[in-house]
């Protein structure tokens, strides 16, 4: 029973010679069928998500629950709006405005006169100034500000914060007495404190307005702030396109470098689009690169394809040989690529910018196959037919490109299976990209592998088409180096790449009896039939020629007598270990060390006006300032003592943690109407409430006229049913807010947001719900680790499927198998020592590790299990076969990610960093741990489908084969399709010998 990887050989030596009969077809398929996919292009633009939660954060996030329960209860309105209230709506502005910073003395004081001012005719020119003109009935509008924005009692919210912020002195034009009473009320009614301050009975949190004030006191007084929030709310519901245009110019008026707002003040702004637009804007920035890196890898394979001939002396460029394939081979990844994306487009999936990095992969994996397929027919011997070689040639890559592109889809197909929306996207699109690659290489470049094999056999130059030169032809120096190929036929040249000559014993089959006559073919003896009749037959000459020529050349002597005798010397084994041991310690302490969660601020390029936000924001509001929502769905009993005990213990434990400010900056409405009550007794003799009933119908009552109504009546949740008493002053749910802290890094969200529910898991009567507008990024940071684990281990025991059947030694496969996770190992440690967080960007390269590592190791395994002789010559022998192409594979790959490298964006150079450590690892461990593994620990691997225990081939030898006089056994076993004895090789079906001896070795 033949073996999985023979079984591959014999398909991909049929199909090898089927191409090359149907080559016309086989290449215009491949095209047609790029150009209908191509359609789904059409599409992209309305399938295109922009939503960064959505991207970066799992389906089935707690975030997507909690922030329905917000909006649930307190759904917006856009004429009843208070900003820090709604989390549901589109139409929001954050402008951060700061001081420029001065290299010695950093952040000036933006409460200076200076500052403030311009804080004020900035935020003035905003409100009336940056309009959008709007036509309608024939006649054109400046729509501002005050026309778009949400409001409350019809009255927008204008940063009233910033007069409160200058010197009291000016917030009037009082005069004589008048001044002085106005100036004895503002000192009496209004407290300007951190984080919280007053005006009057209402409060006004600072926290969020005022960024990294100094404290001069207990009370909160403060005399230096470091940053302003303003922030400009437009609606959405009915005007939403020109809030839209209203926010993009507010955007570009903040943000132009040409002509800056302000000479004194910095600008951070980020609205609803801002994040989309930053993704965008890297997206927009790796075409131009994508096209770079195909100009750089296609010189890149230019180069590496030139093949030299030596003439008399002279060395010379091939031009028969050199460029024949590559050339054409890179143009089948960018079909794949191009089919890939537009089939997935016609499905109706969506696009996010984040699978712009794909192609990049797409084209560095379709290349690394095309080095693999044109280094097998630069093996295969000239003199054969090109049908032959073909034959041949697929035969023996039969096993590398499928072990390629079958674990790179493995991986990439579990990755789909995340819930991360952005690794599940870059993963399908991926997945496909080299489902196409591995097609078209079977079909586009096949075929034109065949009509340059035809080239080559008919000595056509490369580039003119023309006949090249035999060098003796060439009478002056341009034409031997520019004109000149190996053109000649002649018989010494014959002789030289001439095997042993082989001739089939042909035995008479025994004639058919009737009852033979009467039996019906088989099915195999048919498909095997109607694959012949699809077959190109092979010349009858290549029976007396070699498979695979002899020649030297420079790869195979630097393998063969100097970089193999070297790396297996006894002295560097033992190097070779004491560097492993040093690289795996790091390693593992680096992964131990790893940190998680994405950024937002390395979504974007740093470029992008986006980032001025972020580190604006960095620097203030993340250290100390913004609110986490706490809702209570099922209040407890407020007049109830133990109930409220139970709720006070439950504040006290949000209140008090290493994120959360204290108790001076939680907004609470119980505190005031606490308050009111104590006050009503004591200037009123009002008494106090003795009943459950009688505290919530006066707390109803106190709501409507409270000073801080606009506040409170958006956090209480009360019966609307005014004829049922009991319902209507029924409390059913409300929240607070309490202030954040130490909020600056994707590990402070993710602590943060785990403490936060927790805590709120600890009251479960009251079924709280938390929430903060970063829940979503510390949502995808929780689900990292599990997804990542669960992944890795699915993709490794895949892989190790893969290679037991593909590779026929079990030693052999489960060495490639640590040779994996010793590659995962290291890229995971290492990157943390680059600088490169867990997240979601390098979950997908980490995913994608695994498959690269196997390319790599897979082919310099297979090729030691097949060689021949001792555990060294085994290991130099895989080498010499197959080194050359994987540090190509590999050398490729590197220089088509190095332009991401200049990519401003960290997102980008996230990917760069880990791809390198990637490919750099998966080719050190294949061209160098690797190697010396397998000739530790399985020295005398060989095929398992030999069986050592017959003396078989010399047995059987005289029935197949006639041995010319003087000729070993071993003479001719070199003579092969795919490194095995010709006696093995059966390249058809058992009722089809006749067939087979006449046209086929």
């Amino acid at each position: 029973m033949r073996s999985f990887d023979e079984q591959i050989h014999r398909i991909f030596f049929r199909w090898g010679l089927i191409a090359h009969n149907h080559r016309l077809l086989l290449f215009i398929l491949p095209l047609i069928f790029t150009a209908i996919f191509s359609f789904g292009f059409y599409w992209i633009k309305e399938q295109t998500t922009i939503d960064p939660r959505f991207v970066f954060s799992p389906e089935d996030a707690p975030w997507r629950y909690e922030l329905g329960v917000l909006s649930e209860h307190w759904p917006t309105d856009e004429q009843s709006f208070w900003p820090g209230k709604s989390y549901d709506y589109h139409g929001y502005v954050d402008v951060i405005v700061a001081g420029k910073e001065d290299a010695q003395y950093g952040r000036p004081n933006v409460l200076q006169l200076a500052y403030i001012d311009e804080v004020d005719r900035i935020n003035k020119f905003i409100i009336n100034n940056v309009t959008i003109p709007v036509e309608h009935d024939g006649k054109t509008y400046d729509i501002g500000f005050t026309d778009l924005c949400m409001s409350y009692e019809w009255k927008c919210y204008l940063n009233d914060h910033i007069t409160m912020l200058m010197p009291k002195k000016r917030w009037g034009n009082f005069e004589g007495q008048i001044a002085e009473f106005a100036s004895d009320i503002i000192e009496r009614e209004v407290k300007i404190t951190y984080p919280i301050g007053w005006r009057g009975s209402e409060p006004i949190y600072f926290g969020a307005l005022v960024g990294k004030p100094h404290l001069t006191d207990e009370e909160g007084h403060f005399d230096y702030a470091k940053a302003i929030r303003l922030t400009y709310n437009v609606r959405d519901e009915k005007v939403g396109n020109i809030s839209y245009l209203w926010r993009k110019k507010l955007a570009k008026y903040l943000t132009d470098k040409e002509n800056p707002p302000s000479e004194i003040l910095e600008f951070g702004m980020f609205h609803n689009e801002s994040l989309p637009e930053g993704l965008q804007d890297v997206a927009n920035t790796l075409g131009p690169r994508f096209a770079l890196t195909s100009l750089i890898l296609f010189f890149f394979c230019v180069g590496s394809s030139i093949v030299l001939i030596n003439h008399s002396g002279f060395m010379g460029i091939d031009w028969v040989r050199t460029f024949s394939k590559v050339f054409k081979g890179l143009f089948c990844p960018l079909l794949a690529i191009a089919s890939a994306f537009g089939s997935i487009l016609w499905t109706g999936a969506l696009y996010n910018a984040i699978v712009n990095v794909s192609p990049f992969i797409v084209i560095c994996i379709g290349i690394d196959d095309m080095f693999i397929m044109v280094a097998a027919w630069h093996r295969t011997n000239p003199q054969l037919s090109v049908s032959r070689r073909l034959a041949e040639t697929m035969a023996e890559a039969a096993v590398a490109i499928t072990i390629t592109s079958l674990t790179d889809m493995l991986t990439f197909g579990i990755g789909c299976l995340t819930t991360l929306p952005g690794v599940r996207l870059f993963c399908m699109y991926t997945f496909w990209g080299i489902f196409f690659t591995y097609a078209y290489q079977l079909t586009y470049f096949t075929a034109m592998m065949a009509y340059a094999g035809e080239m080559e056999d008919k000595g056509k130059h490369s580039l003119f088409i023309g006949h090249a030169m035999h060098p003796d032809e060439a009478d002056t120096g341009f034409k031997q180096i520019f004109l000149t190929g190996s053109v000649s036929r002649t018989f010494d040249l014959k002789a030289k790449f001439r095997g042993p000559k082989v001739h089939f014993q042909t035995e008479r089959l025994p004639e058919k009896t009737d009852a033979e006559d009467e039996q019906k073919p088989s099915w195999r003896s048919k498909f095997s039939g109607v694959m012949a009749k699809l077959e190109t037959k092979m010349d009858k000459n290549d029976e007396d020629l070699a498979s695979h020529h002899e020649q030297e050349t420079f790869v195979n002597k630097l393998f063969r007598e100097i970089y193999g005798p070297y790396l297996l010397a006894p002295a560097t084994k033992i190097g070779v270990l004491a560097v492993y041991l040093v690289y795996i310690s790091f390693a593992i302490l680096g992964c131990v060390q790893v940190q998680e969660g994405l950024n937002p601020k390395t979504l974007v390029r740093r470029s992008f006006y986006l980032s001025d936000f972020y580190q604006l924001i960095d620097e203030t509001f993340w250290e100390e300032g913004l609110q986490m929502q706490v809702v209570v769905n099922n209040p407890p009993d407020l007049f109830d003592p133990e109930q409220r005990a139970r709720f006070a213990n439950m504040m006290s434990q949000f209140e008090n943690t290493p994120y959360t400010m204290n108790h001076n900056a939680t907004m609470i409405w119980i505190n005031a109407f606490e308050t009111k009550l104590q006050s009503d007794f004591s200037d009123f003799n009002i008494s106090l409430p003795t009943t459950s009933k009688e505290w919530y119908e006066r707390c109803r009552e106190w709501l409507i006229t409270a000073g801080g109504r606009r506040l409170w009546e958006k956090d209480m949740v009360w019966g609307k049913n005014r004829s049922d008493p009991s319902a209507y002053n029924h409390l059913y749910a409300f929240r607070f807010q309490v202030g954040l802290r130490n909020y600056k890094t994707p590990t402070d969200h993710t602590n943060s947001c785990k403490l936060m529910r927790r805590i709120a898991t600890n009251f479960r009567e009251f079924n709280v719900t938390t929430f903060h507008e970063y829940y979503p990024f510390a949502d995808q940071y929780n689900e990292l680790k599990p997804a990542l684990f669960r992944n890795c281990l699915l993709a490794v025991v895949c892989m190790l499927g893969v290679s037991l059947v593909m590779i026929p030694h079990y030693g052999a496969a489960f060495a490639i198998v640590a040779a994996i996770i010793s590659i995962d190992i290291g890229v995971l440690g290492y990157m943390t020592f680059w600088g490169v967080r867990l997240e979601s960007v390098s979950m997908i390269t980490i995913i994608m590790s695994i498959g690269f590592s196997v390319d790599l190791s897979a082919h310099i395994a297979y090729a030691y299990v097949k060689a021949k002789g001792d555990s060294t010559k085994k290991a130099i022998e895989a080498l010499e076969t197959l080194g050359w192409p994987v540090f190509l594979g590999a050398g490729s790959t590197l220089v088509g990610i190095m332009v991401l490298a200049t990519v401003d964006a960290t997102i980008v150079q996230i990917f760069f960093k880990t791809i390198f450590l990637v490919i750099f690892s998966s080719m050190a461990h294949g061209l160098v741990f690797l190697p010396i593994l397998l000739t530790i620990v399985v020295p005398h691997a060989h095929d398992r489908n030999e069986h050592e225990e017959e003396k078989p081939k010399e047995v059987e030898a005289p029935k197949e084969l006639k041995l010319p006089e003087g000729k070993k056994r071993e003479d001719f076993e070199c003579a092969s399709i795919d490194s095995k004895a010709l006696s093995e090789v059966d390249i058809g079906d058992d009722n089809s010998k006749e067939e087979e001896n006449e046209d086929r070795v």
